[in-house]
């Protein structure tokens, strides 16, 4: 009876400690049940074949389908047909025991064993055993369309914002070529304005040319005609007076030859400084400094202002076209101050530099406005710029300054570097 009552005892302390275990059990089974069937991931068992065994309300919701009708139903059904071959693959390195396996893709939600759309989904896939001892696939599912759209949408963010610099650096490099064309644009317009204002020069200075050879022509028909033509009649009469004269005179004779002579050099006179104007031969016969020596002793003869002259004995090495040019510019400068200076006296200086020759003619008449090496008002310009045309052929820079109560300076400096243009101009 003693061991009867112990016995009871034991077994109703054991009967407590299993209704204690069965209350424990049942806790962590609710605990269990609300992070299995409540996890914010779609849980999923499967077998070796595919079959599903256990599914939690979260892979049940994102696959469109009750809980129960989960169970035994192939899970690759839910899978798009082109990817149903990547899951088995993927199912069978799992039970091949290749530890876990990840991939992503698209999977089909089905209500009522009927398609209503689908989702891209991250599986991920560890192999497990079930209650008794089998092995078996559990598979976790995340919905990530969230993600995918928000992949897609900050793909075509940065495609956008690399569209939206493009544009920006096409629209800078069209406003940087707007602001070339307009920059070329008013270049051109310059170039035109002075295109036109060339020619319009050039058209005076033509008219200019062609009325100052025709005056020149006027002038040396004239010369010949006064001087040489009358000289050469009056030799003609006196040559006749002279055959008379022979006959009835014979005494008046020698007079009558002396006075025919005489007119005969004034003639050679005249046709010697004609020729010279048009070409002085001591330029060709001896050089240039004794050209201009020349020159300015017969100018100053003719026109009273004094001249002086300073020059290098190197220029007397310069090739012919050089010194042709300083001699006609030299020769127009004094011809310009005879007529429009009213100077009284005029210098001349030539000297070698190191790598030009330096031309500079001063005079202390009257000064008037210089713009572009030209008179201002356009007017008797036809020697200047004659003048600067001949500098200018042969690569000088010819420059013009003149002020008040300074007179009028001409100075050309001439590059001597053998990249210089050479000149083979007849002046």
């Amino acid at each position: 009876m003693h061991e009867l009552q112990v016995h009871q005892v034991e077994l109703e302390m054991q009967n407590e400690e299993l209704h204690h275990a069965h209350d424990t059990i049942q806790g962590l089974l609710s605990k269990y049940s609300d992070l299995y069937d409540f996890a914010p991931v779609g849980y999923l068992t499967v077998d070796s074949t595919g079959k599903i065994t256990n599914a939690n309300l979260t892979a049940a919701t994102l696959l469109g389908a009750d809980r129960e009708m989960l169970t035994d139903q192939k899970f690759e059904l839910f899978f798009t047909r082109d990817s149903q071959a990547e899951f088995r693959k993927c199912l069978k390195e799992v039970f091949a025991g290749n530890e876990k396996q990840a991939c992503e893709t698209t999977l089909l939600r089905r209500y009522d064993k009927k398609e209503s759309g689908q989702f891209d989904a991250n599986i991920h896939a560890s192999p497990g055993l079930t209650p008794d001892a089998k092995k078996c696939c559990h598979l976790a599912i995340s919905d990530i369309t969230a993600i995918k759209k928000a992949e897609a949408s900050e793909r075509e963010l940065k495609q956008v914002t690399d569209i939206n610099e493009k544009l920006q650096q096409e629209i800078l490099q069209r406003r940087a070529v707007e602001k070339s064309l307009r920059t070329g644009e008013q270049h051109l317009k310059h170039l035109l304005e002075q295109s036109q204002a060339l020619r319009t020069q050039l058209q005076q200075l033509s008219h200019k040319v062609l009325t100052a050879q025709e005056e020149e022509r006027k002038n040396l028909s004239r010369e010949l005609h006064d001087v040489v033509s009358q000289a050469l009649t009056s030799i003609n009469l006196a040559l006749g007076n002279l055959q008379t004269e022979a006959k009835l005179k014979p005494e008046e004779v020698s007079q009558t030859i002396t006075e025919t002579r005489a007119l005969i050099e004034d003639s050679i006179e005249q046709v010697h400084q004609f020729a010279g104007d048009l070409r002085p031969t001591v330029l060709d016969d001896i050089g240039l400094i004794p050209a201009l020596h020349s020159y300015m002793e017969n100018f100053t003869k003719r026109t009273g202002i004094q001249t002086h002259l300073t020059a290098s004995k190197e220029v007397e090495s310069l090739d012919e076209s050089y010194r042709t040019g300083i001699f006609r510019v030299t020769q127009e400068a004094l011809t310009n101050v005879a007529r429009h200076a009213k100077a009284s006296q005029a210098l001349v200086d030539i000297h070698k530099e190191a790598k030009s020759v330096s031309l500079k003619i001063e005079d202390d008449g009257q000064s008037f406005e210089v713009l572009d090496g030209i008179r201002a008002n356009g007017n008797e310009s036809l020697g200047l710029l004659g003048m600067r045309e001949r500098v200018e052929m042969i690569g000088g820079h010819f420059q013009i300054t003149s002020g008040s109560d300074k007179g009028t300076t001409i100075l050309a400096h001439i590059p001597l570097e053998q990249s210089a243009r050479k000149a083979h101009f007849n002046f």
